[in-house]
């Protein structure tokens, strides 16, 4: 009973949804250990920063196994998708920096 079909949805839903959030684990833990320490305003920034762009690197992960699965995966699309994030982490990076 625990070994399913890999055609079935819930359990490819199950491994795309396991495999993003583990990856925007990671990636978050990864940026909080290069983010400075202290109580200062700018280092709390920097730490939201980091678990901004972990949870990104989460979101690209889970889209492009999705794209994958539905066979949708071609190089354009991977780089779509990689650099809409990107253009909206420049948008939200120079948003912070200007409000400063």
């Amino acid at each position: 009973m625990a070994a399913r079909e890999p055609d079935d949805p819930a359990a490819l839903t199950a491994v795309i949804v396991a495999t993003a959030a583990c990856a925007a684990a990671v990636a978050s833990l990864v940026l909080l250990r290069l983010a400075p320490v202290g109580r200062s305003a700018r280092a709390r920034w920097s730490r939201l920063r980091a678990l901004r762009r972990g949870v990104e690197i989460g979101a690209i992960v889970g889209l492009i196994a999705l794209l994958r699965v539905i066979d949708g995966l071609t190089p354009l699309t991977a780089l779509f998708v990689v650099l809409s994030f990107a253009v909206a982490e420049y948008v939200l990076s120079s948003g912070a920096t200007a409000s400063r």
